[in-house]
């Protein structure tokens, strides 16, 4: 029997992993480990996303995109354990054995993870085979306390299902034998093959637009940012959301008239690590900015990609969605990446611009101030 790309029950869930593992995990959110039976060893670790509208534990997101293959999943820190995120049993867990296998590539003892999301309660579904890229400390707020916690990276590896025997192998003997074949690719090299759903690269409409708190959070910018001047008042906000990010540079606000189709421009560094004497590695941007409901055109896309020139790129951002000829003639023709309204509220919601699930009444006011 397989674990699948789908959902389950959450008492089949907790079932099927257990299977004859005693001592097996509990059916409840947060991090957890499958160990081994005979010298307590983590195996597989479990993290359960709980994305469900009744969630009130976390009071942050976790990112699952498929389309990418990358996940980023919030530790298990909350007010009670800050300031020290070791507080917390399962970031103890992860922080241990990632500083003892992952980061010391030690592959074959790295415990794999196995990844889920509770989308309502009483269903759980299996999203993917993981491997830790990085953790890294980060903070947000609980209870209206600063909480420091990991932040894990997550690469979730191409394959549809995992083998219930090797996950009940594995915890039993410690052999890890019957894995998926990308596992043990990347235990033998260390290449990583992530899995994609992008159907030559279209999106959905449904895929566009966020649900649960993202969509509580997208409701509340448009709401604090209407009429009058919410054009503006978004071109803003999106200035705001790029200059906290350390990749960007630069940016300015077009003048309000005469803009032809670019609110923003600025520079990209298209490397943040590797410090180089002698090469740029910047490249310069326009960026167009749309607060609104209705669906973006291809008509939209062409004026912004006629005033990007040679060796630039275009950024345009909606709190709608594209069309899917718009996303198509975009492929095909021009140079220009497309932020859709899911996309704009994940950002927001990992930035200092929001406070929980609504965006911050000091980020208001300044944005009220710059348009006077």
């Amino acid at each position: 029997m397989k674990l699948r790309l789908l959902i389950h029950h959450g008492h089949e869930f907790q079932k099927w992993l257990n299977g004859p593992v005693d001592g097996g995990i509990r059916n409840s959110g947060g991090i957890r480990a499958i160990k081994n039976q005979t010298n307590g060893e983590r195996e597989f670790f479990v993290f359960v996303s709980d994305s469900s509208a009744s969630q009130n534990q976390n009071p942050w997101e976790d990112i699952i995109n498929l389309e990418e293959g990358i996940a980023r999943y919030w530790g298990d820190s909350k007010a009670k354990h800050s300031p020290n995120p070791d507080a917390a049993m399962g970031n103890l867990w992860v922080k241990t054995d990632y500083c003892h296998t992952y980061a010391q590539d030690n592959r074959s003892d790295a415990p794999p993870v196995l990844l889920f999301e509770m989308p309502e309660s009483g269903k759980v579904t299996f999203k993917g085979l993981c491997i830790l890229n990085d953790l890294r400390v980060e903070r947000h707020k609980d209870e209206g306390k600063t909480v420091v916690n990991y932040l894990f990276d997550l690469a979730v590896l191409d394959t549809d299902s995992v083998s219930l025997e090797w996950i009940h192998r594995k915890a039993r003997t410690g052999i890890d034998a019957g894995g998926p074949e990308v596992w043990d690719k990347w235990v033998e090299d260390g290449r990583v093959r992530r899995y994609s759903i992008w159907k030559d690269n279209i999106r959905t409409i449904s895929s566009q637009q966020p649900t649960g708190r993202y969509q509580e959070l997208l409701e509340d910018v448009r709401r604090k940012l209407d009429n009058p001047s919410k054009g503006k008042k978004l071109e803003i906000l999106v200035k705001f959301l790029m200059e906290g990010m350390e990749n960007f540079s630069e940016v300015e606000l077009t003048p309000s008239t005469g803009d032809r189709g670019v609110d923003l421009t600025g520079r990209i560094e298209l490397f943040t690590d590797p410090m180089l004497g002698e090469v740029d590695t910047r490249i310069d941007f326009k960026a167009q900015v749309k607060n609104r409901g209705d669906s973006i055109s291809g008509v939209e896309l062409s004026r912004l990609a006629s005033r990007v020139d040679d060796g630039e790129i275009g950024l345009f951002f909606t709190t709608s969605h594209y069309t899917r000829q718009a996303q198509e003639e975009n492929l095909s023709t021009y140079p220009v990446r497309l932020f859709s309204g899911m996309d704009l509220v994940e950002m927001l919601a990992q930035s200092d611009l929001t406070d929980g699930y609504r965006l911050s009444d000091s980020v208001v006011t300044e944005i009220q101030k710059s348009l006077s």
